[in-house]
């Protein structure tokens, strides 16, 4: 099983105001109701230090590197693409070809351009004006126009693709809960962007015949409940693909129909009602829940890697055991997993929450986390 890790663009690159997410996080409405801490990703520094980044983790013995390139560079408006940002993810997707690195490009991890998707304006007009995103069909035809401009520009560089991280996640934060922009809570809005999510998949998995195209899924363990398990799958049962990637954090426990509270990402202290480890996100460690996933996602029989799995842990008090903990669940799954891609190298902004939760194997000054010398060692212990 080969190593390596998971990124986006917009928790890692510099800043982009280009961005759906930029407007979100700048929002006073938003800032005043804390839904966003008020933080940009005014830290990040993957675009001119990325020769750094990939040596790193190499020197970490890591071979697969997952990403995204931002649509809001390449694509300034509906009618321009940007040479300048095309040639300079030329050369980071060399220098990762280069150093050796199989590399899986995702064409989407959540943010969008503001001339596809205006969240303010539709948020306060209820979807009724302005870009309107995903709650539009033409973002269908858009993504897929852009989906070809990267394979175009990029395909050279690229052994695996994906088209969308977490569509799940994705639609259930930003039409259910309210959590992301456009931050609506309609389940109207939410059919209806599920079916223009899956419309742009299946359109990019047909133009893309013959390449190896992914989904990359949200897959908590849920227990309690076979109705919210199956909610879950909703897109992943609607959608052709060639490859699955799981990205596993904790489990939901669910009483009639409801999270409990206590359990999975909804405890509170340092330990969950079960008596696990908590981490700084308020999610329980529950490395048992990744063998149940492994199990439920082999019946799609398709290759599987896992494409994110990692620890909000600034103290770095669990991750070694979170880790080593989640290799052992993957080995008791007896399930065949092609990769393990953590989350993240180094801390990454965590959309929402901006740097306060720190998932790096290293800091963003790039010092190491003793679980960093674990990680190196995996290729050992697999």
């Amino acid at each position: 099983m080969k190593t390596g890790f998971s990124i986006s663009a917009f928790q890692y690159e510099e800043l982009n105001k280009n961005s759906d997410w930029y407007a979100w996080l700048t929002d006073d409405v938003n800032i005043l109701s804390r839904k966003v801490l008020g933080e940009l990703p005014d830290k990040n520094f993957y675009l001119s230090k990325y020769s750094i980044l990939h040596d790193i983790a190499r020197n970490l013995n890591s071979s697969v590197w997952r990403l995204n390139v931002s649509w809001g560079r390449i694509m300034k408006d509906k009618d321009s693409i940007s040479n300048e940002a095309i040639s300079e993810y030329k050369a980071l997707l060399k220098d990762l070809k280069d150093k050796g690195f199989e590399v899986i490009m995702c064409l989407n991890h959540f943010d969008l351009p503001l001339w596809i998707h205006d969240p303010i304006v539709a948020r306060d007009s209820l979807l009724t004006q302005g870009n309107l995103g995903w709650y539009s069909e033409n973002t269908i035809r858009e993504f897929v126009n852009f989906a070809k401009i990267v394979r175009d520009n990029f395909s050279e560089y690229v052994d695996m693709w994906c088209t969308f991280n977490e569509p799940n996640i994705l639609i259930n934060f930003s039409y259910l809960s309210g959590i992301f922009p456009p931050g609506i809570s309609s389940r109207q809005a939410y059919k209806k962007a599920l079916i223009n999510l899956i419309r742009a998949h299946q359109e990019v998995y047909r133009e893309f015949k013959g390449e190896k195209v992914g989904i990359i899924y949200n897959f908590p363990d849920i227990q309690g409940s076979e109705e919210v398990k199956k909610q879950n799958l909703e897109f992943l049962n609607n959608i052709n693909f060639d490859w699955i990637g799981v990205n596993y954090y904790t489990r939901i426990v669910v009483k009639d129909g409801v999270p409990i509270p206590g359990y999975g990402m909804f405890c509170q202290g340092e330990k969950s009602n079960d008596g696990h480890t908590v981490s700084d996100y308020g999610w329980e460690v529950y490395p048992e829940g990744l063998t149940n996933v492994l199990r439920e996602v082999k019946k799609f029989e398709k290759p599987i890697l896992i494409t994110e799995n990692g620890i909000a842990d600034a103290l770095d008090r669990i991750r070694p055991y979170f880790i080593l903990s989640h290799l052992q669940a993957i080995k008791e799954s007896k399930v065949n997993v092609e990769a393990y891609l953590y989350w993240s190298l180094i801390d990454n902004f965590e959309w929402n929450f901006g740097y306060e939760m720190k998932f790096g194997l290293y800091t963003l000054d790039l010092k190491p986390r003793p679980s960093a010398i674990i990680f190196k060692e995996l290729p050992n212990l697999l």
